[in-house]
C-alpha cells in the first residue's frame, strides 16, 4: 500500500442492511473509511473506490458456490464475518486488527472457528500480494506448558514481521483444532492447521499436524505428508527442525518453549550448524523447563528469556541486514 493507504484503511463492505450499518459505525469510530457498501447481491461491484479489503457479512443461507466465486473474483483480500456483530470490545478489536493485517501484507488462508455462538472470521489471501522480503521460517517447539507460553509470545509480537512460524507442539491430534482456535484468538497473528500445501509467506503461524509428517522444498512451500511420524513424539520436533535447517539454511530459527523431555535437541543443533539461530524460554518462566534446558545443553542457544522478551528480541533479529544478535 502507499503512504496514504497506510494512514487510512479503506474497506468495502457487503452485508445485509442491519449488519452493514452496525459495522460501518464500528469501523468509522476506529478511523477506518468505508468506501463502498451494499448488499451481497448477484455480482461484485465494478468499481472498488480504492478499497484495501473486502469485509463480507455472511449468513448460513448464502450459497457456498456463490461464496467461492466471490473469493476467486475479488481483486482485494477478503475477510468473511459469519454470525453477526460481536458484543465485546475484544471482538471489535480483533475485527479491526484482522482488517489492518490483511491490508498491510495479505495473509495466507486461516480459518477461525469461534465458540459460544460468537461471530466467526475467515481470512482469505490476496493472490496478487507479493512480499519484497524473503521471510524467515521460525519453528516454535513446545510441550507441557507450551500453549500458554506461545500465546504470551504471540501477544507480544508486533503485527509487521517478515516471519512465518511453524508450531510443533506435543499434543493429541484430537485437541489440535481447539488449540488453533485458542491461539488464533489471542493475537493479530493468524493461526491455522498446516494443509496440503502452504506457501511460506510472512505473517502466519502454521500448526504442525500431530498425525502426519510434513515436507518442505526450497521453493518455499510446506505440505502435510501422507506418512506418519516415525518417532513416538508427535509431532516430532527433531524432524521438523532438521528439515527446516536443510531447506532454509541460515534464514531460519528455533525457539524452544516450556515442555517435558529432550525432543528437539538434535534438531536445534542442526539449526545452529546451518547458520540459523536457536533461542529458548528461560527456565524460571517455564511450567516445565526440560525442553529448553535440553536445547541449551545440545548447542549454542543465543538467547534465553521470557516469552515476551523473546518476542521483543525477534523484532530486531529477523531482518535481512542482521545476521547475529547485538
Amino acid at each position: 500500500m502507499n503512504e496514504a493507504s497506510q494512514a487510512t484503511l479503506r474497506v468495502a463492505l457487503l452485508a445485509d442492511r442491519v449488519e452493514r450499518n452496525e459495522i460501518r459505525v464500528l469501523l468509522e469510530k476506529q478511523g477506518i473509511e468505508v468506501v463502498l457498501d451494499g448488499d451481497f447481491g448477484l455480482s461484485l461491484p465494478t468499481a472498488w473506490n480504492g478499497a484495501d479489503v473486502l469485509l463480507l457479512g455472511m449468513n448460513d443461507q448464502l450459497d457456498r458456490e456463490r461464496i467461492e466465486d466471490v473469493l476467486r473474483q475479488s481483486p482485494v483480500p477478503v475477510l468473511i464475518n459469519r454470525g453477526g456483530i460481536g458484543n465485546s470490545d475484544i471482538w471489535q478489536r480483533r475485527l479491526v486488527a484482522k482488517l489492518r493485517v490483511l491490508a498491510v501484507r495479505g495473509v495466507p488462508n486461516a480459518i477461525i472457528r469461534a465458540r459460544h455462538h460468537q461471530p466467526e472470521f475467515r481470512v482469505v489471501q490476496d493472490n496478487k500480494f507479493a512480499e519484497s522480503e524473503t521471510p524467515w521460517l521460525v519453528v516454535l517447539g513446545a510441550s507441557i506448558g507450551g500453549p500458554k507460553a506461545v500465546a504470551r509470545f504471540l501477544q507480544a509480537l508486533p503485527d509487521k514481521l517478515p516471519v512465518t512460524f511453524l508450531l510443533a507442539q506435543h499434543i493429541s491430534a484430537s485437541f489440535q483444532d481447539l488449540l488453533v482456535e485458542q491461539l488464533d484468538r489471542c493475537s493479530v497473528w493468524p493461526v491455522a492447521m498446516l494443509g496440503e500445501g502452504q506457501n511460506i509467506e510472512p505473517g502466519q503461524v502454521w500448526m504442525v499436524p500431530a498425525r502426519n509428517r510434513i515436507e518442505m522444498n526450497a521453493g518455499g512451500t510446506i505440505r502435510r505428508s501422507d506418512r506418519a511420524w516415525e518417532s513416538t513424539q508427535r509431532p516430532d520436533i527433531n524432524a521438523v527442525l532438521r528439515s527446516t535447517a536443510e531447506t532454509f539454511g541460515a534464514q531460519c530459527g528455533a525457539i524452544m518453549f516450556s515442555g517435558l523431555g529432550k525432543d528437539g535437541t538434535q534438531g536445534c543443533a542442526s539449526i545452529s550448524r546451518s547458520g540459523g539461530f536457536v533461542w529458548a524460554q528461560s527456565s524460571e518462566s517455564c511450567v516445565i523447563s526440560n525442553l529448553p534446558e535440553a536445547a541449551r545443553r545440545s548447542c549454542k542457544v543465543e538467547l534465553s528469556g521470557t516469552p515476551e522478551q523473546l518476542a521483543q528480541a525477534l523484532t530486531g533479529r529477523c531482518k535481512p541486514e542482521r545476521t547475529s544478535i547485538s
